[in-house]
């Protein structure tokens, strides 16, 4: 629903956030000192003659702008602004996905937060993030960590605070098809939300849901190997930095505007403060329960 007359009020990453749309995913907060501003409004006619050009993005620390075809464009200002303009006959589940994925991740930018793309769920009062190329089975991995009874925090974007603890993100995934045939899901039950991608909305109820900050323990990233096993490695010195930053969340747009000194000590901080592992694991064979007990061994100690 879209209603410049309602306002909604919400809480994700950390932050409180007023907004003219309403979004059920995200969790209800008080309304009171909010950080985020999210409106309707229209897009600038310098933007429009950029698009007409052929532009669909622009990239500064204080002003951001994406359009996407068939969707709309979104403007955002100052780590505290997104103005949405989106077309007439767009979805508003596609609206909502570009506004929680890469309008919020863009803003965390502005606002010098550092997000890394991947899942996160909790083992032992810790949390593990799994990161990785596309296709690696980093979405699969971690649902099924949380179908293992691991509480989940974050589907795609993990936002980490200055005191080294992960802010939960909303009780929602998104899967390929191929992942929710391979896990038992119906895909006639769920919302699809990615046309191009076969990408549907499953929710996460909330007893498998933490929302509260849960203090960082490992960062784990997949790759596909000639290997016949699971084999899992840690990471050490300066690998866990590089591995790190090569999984900010939206790098390469980062590295076009440059990565501030701020920015990379809090990477620094966070590669020698907690554990970097690289799991591999075999090429077209589904291992994702072992991979579980290799993870659950491995962090038996976090």
């Amino acid at each position: 629903m879209i209603s410049k007359d309602i306002e909604y009020y919400y809480e994700v990453y950390g932050l409180k956030i007023k907004s003219d749309i309403e979004l059920p995913e995200l969790t209800q907060s008080n309304g009171l000192d909010y950080e985020i501003n999210i409106c309707i409004g229209n897009t600038p006619i310098d933007v429009l003659k950029s698009i007409e050009q052929g532009r669909n993005l622009y990239l500064d620390y204080k002003e951001i702008w994406f359009n996407i075809k068939s969707v709309g464009t979104y403007l955002i200002y100052d780590g505290n602004t997104i103005v949405i303009d989106k077309y007439i006959n767009s979805d508003i589940e596609d609206v909502k996905a570009y506004l929680l994925g890469s309008a919020l991740g863009l803003i965390l930018f502005q606002r010098n937060t550092l997000a890394i793309h991947g899942g996160t769920v909790v083992i032992n009062n810790r949390t593990l993030t799994i990161v990785g190329d596309s296709g690696t089975g980093k979405s699969t991995l971690t649902t099924a960590l949380r179908l293992h009874k691991h509480l989940f925090m974050a589907d795609d974007v993990s936002v980490i605070s200055d005191n080294l603890m992960i802010n939960s993100s909303y009780p929602q995934q998104k899967l390929c098809k191929d992942t929710m045939l391979k896990l038992g899901y119906k895909l006639s039950e769920f919302k699809r939300i990615d046309d191009d991608r076969e990408k549907y909305k499953i929710p996460v109820v909330r007893e498998e849901f933490i929302s509260e900050p849960v203090k960082m323990g490992a960062i784990c990233e997949i790759k596909i190997g000639n290997n016949e096993k699971i084999e899992i490695e840690e990471i050490k010195g300066k690998e866990k930095l590089i591995t790190l930053i090569n999984n900010i969340y939206r790098i390469e747009l980062i590295k076009k505007r440059g990565i501030q000194p701020e920015y990379f000590k809090k990477c620094l901080k966070i590669a020698q403060s907690i554990k970097f592992y690289r799991m591999y694991r075999p090429q077209n064979k589904y291992t994702v329960d072992d991979e579980i007990k290799v993870l659950e061994n491995t962090l038996v100690n976090l």
